[in-house]
């Protein structure tokens, strides 16, 4: 399977963690139900951007300016985490910003990195190599999201195996009560495909892989170097005349203990 054609996702819920390669900033951002409206970023400080002085991050303000920081080409990996209210940047404690360096320093939380103090919503990280970490206050916003890129991904394979119908397809978001199923297999990792799509007659399928357990190699290896050992449990299936998803579940072990999102 190569990179370029495939997503992984992989969700700790105690957490409210979600790992990902194949989601981009730009699908966070344009796909986003709750887009951040003002972050801090966690890299390397740029004097020429507007720092805060209670805390020494770079800060970025209001919805307009965040999406320009963030869709913009970047030198090194995103590292940020959204607030509320600028004001309340000084009530930061000494102990909270070694926190936040820490984040994006190791990839990683010494405690639940959801702040009353900041109300953020998320915390982006960006791994070495290029998968995403990101942190859900509200982990049905990003099934939400997922379910709005992987539609997306089949519109573009699609179109790139069909060019000449180009103009004639739409492509829904997965229904919640196929992303509800897809749960289990989200916590234990899963690979959705791309590159394995199947188009007969009026059906596109994706081929599902439960991901090897030693997610944590992600944050340093190749994605293909683990999905290699995957092993097949099942396809998304998109009918292309009535617009709508099925569910094929080849391994049910792959999808139990599933509940609500």
């Amino acid at each position: 399977m190569m990179r370029s054609n495939l997503v992984y996702v992989y969700v700790e819920k105690v957490s409210h963690l979600t790992l990902s390669y194949g989601i981009s900033t730009a699908d966070f951002i344009t796909k986003s139900s709750r887009p951040p409206d003002n972050v801090l970023s966690l890299g390397i400080v740029d004097p020429q951007q507007e720092i805060d002085i209670y805390s020494g991050f770079n800060m970025y303000l209001g919805t307009e300016n965040v999406k320009e920081y963030l869709m913009q080409k970047h030198a090194r990996p995103l590292e940020w985490i959204d607030f509320d209210d600028v004001n309340d940047l000084e009530s930061l404690s000494p102990r909270e910003v070694a926190e936040l360096l820490y984040l994006g320093h190791a990839y990683t939380h010494l405690k639940a990195p959801f702040y009353y103090k900041l109300q953020n919503n998320y915390v982006f990280l960006t791994l070495p190599n290029g998968a995403k970490k990101v942190y859900y206050r509200y982990l049905p916003h990003f099934y939400q999201l997922l379910s709005k890129c992987l539609a997306a991904r089949l519109g573009e394979t699609y179109k790139e195996r069909r060019p000449f119908l180009r103009a004639r397809r739409r492509f829904r978001d997965l229904p919640a009560e196929i992303m509800q199923k897809l749960t289990a297999l989200l916590v234990n990792g899963a690979v959705f495909d791309f590159g394995g799509l199947k188009i007969k007659g009026q059906e596109a399928s994706i081929p599902m892989f439960a991901a090897p357990e030693s997610v944590y190699q992600l944050k340093w290896h190749e994605p293909t170097m683990l999905i290699e050992k995957s092993n097949l449990v099942g396809r998304l299936h998109y009918q292309l005349n009535t617009e709508e998803w099925e569910l094929e579940i080849l391994s049910p072990t792959a999808f139990e203990d599933s509940f609500n999102i």
